[in-house]
């Protein structure tokens, strides 16, 4: 090797040292990534900042600091606090401060941000790792395949969300019911392929469904407007997030039409009905078990799955239904996890984190600890598993 080839080597290796010492304090870089804010993500936020703080990552005032939304530079961890507030120029934004900071964990909130931060990341020779949790659509998205086709820096939580439990509860307030309306975003994948489900679903039970597409917000008042003078006694909304809810809600009491979303946590945003997925605390539990195993080297997100639950369960509201003039059915109600009356539960249910487990079992450290880690051990990505899934994913391809 010549003399010159030393020299640039070592020049290299000197740049690189510095630059490491330079970016790094000894404390992992967690980027906190939101979409916007919702009582989906406040209910896994929740979740991830109690884990954090049984396992000793953050104390009190770092965890008042993050409730307050701010960034932190702790005692052990680093957290670059981020929202978008459903702008994606905002998303980049914040993505890429993250980025300039060496971020090692991306933790993101719904389908829409966890999307923006893979496509951001996911050409990277060592790109952080990517930890999801609210997010219905990683697949449809094209961030992972499935729970084991994935990449190696991705792992999360997925709420499946079944469209076949939640259109009929629609016959459930109304037997009789003959057109529902449905309103979807085409920048919104999980929406569109929502409302394909709805259609098919309601067609099967004998529901006519009318779809209604929107870009903007104010595109709801023509969008609710063509509903009602199609003949819809309902709207049913896929997954889909938007900021145009209150104005929804208004026209839904305008027009006289009761709104079921698909999400049990939005009747006590003032939905009519809401039906899902019910367990976002838990999933943050989870996507929180899945970070701090992470920090602490006990585990390898590669080999590990994408944790998916489908539970499910509905919620009423009965001061939205009072205001739309609507009377709801003795079957809703005595199927209901909870209902709505005069801004409040008789389940001991509350608005800002609207589920009914929405804390931590006590417990030592090191029996969480074990517990957790045994939890995510099941998850492993087995060689049959592997297999098994890209049969599925073959054999989907070969019949399209």
């Amino acid at each position: 090797m010549t003399k010159q080839a030393v020299l640039l080597l070592t020049l290299i290796s000197l740049l690189f040292s510095a630059t490491a010492i330079a970016q790094g304090d000894g404390k992992p870089t967690i980027a906190w990534l939101k979409w916007g804010d919702s009582s989906n993500v406040a209910l896994a936020e929740k979740a991830i900042k109690d884990m954090l703080q049984a396992y000793g990552f953050i104390n009190d005032e770092e965890r008042a600091l993050l409730d307050d939304e701010r960034s932190i530079e702790g005692e052990h961890i680093n957290v670059i606090y981020g929202d978008s507030l459903f702008d994606r120029m905002e998303a980049n934004a914040i993505i890429d401060e993250a980025l300039d900071k060496d971020a090692d964990v991306f933790v993101t909130f719904t389908t829409q941000m966890t999307q923006i931060a893979y496509y951001a990341i996911h050409e990277f020779i060592d790109p952080p790792k990517l930890i999801f949790t609210v997010t219905s659509g990683p697949y449809i998205t094209g961030v992972a395949e499935s729970s084991c086709i994935k990449p190696d820096f991705v792992i999360g939580t997925v709420p499946v969300t079944n469209y076949e439990d939640i259109v009929p509860l629609l016959l459930m307030q109304d037997p009789d019911m003959k057109v529902v309306g449905t309103i979807y975003s085409p920048q919104q994948r999980a929406s569109e392929v929502g409302v394909s489900r709805i259609t098919a679903i309601g067609e099967s039970l004998g529901l006519t469904v009318e779809a209604e597409s929107i870009t903007v917000t104010p595109d709801l008042y023509q969008a609710v407007d063509n509903l009602a003078n199609r003949g819809a006694e309902a709207i049913i909304i896929p997954i889909f997030t938007f900021q145009g809810f209150s104005l929804l809600l208004s026209l839904s009491y305008d027009y006289g039409l009761p709104v079921l979303f698909s999400a049990p946590q939005n009747a006590y945003r003032g939905g009519t009905i809401g039906g899902g997925f019910f367990g976002l605390y838990k999933q943050g539990v989870i996507a929180g078990a899945m970070l701090v195993s992470y920090l602490n080297g006990d585990l390898d997100i590669s080999q590990t799955s994408i944790y998916e639950s489908d539970d499910f369960a509905f919620a009423v509201n009965l001061d939205a239904a009072d205001l739309q003039d609507v009377e709801i059915s003795q079957a809703l109600l005595d199927g209901a996890a909870y209902v709505v009356e005069n801004g409040q539960t008789a389940q001991g249910v509350i608005a800002e984190f609207p589920e009914v487990e929405i804390s931590l079992p006590e417990m030592p450290l090191e029996e969480r600890r074990a517990a957790d880690l045994e939890f995510l051990a099941g998850l492993e990505c087995a060689d049959e598993m592997i297999a098994e899934q890209q049969a599925a994913l073959d054999a989907a391809a070969e019949s399209e």
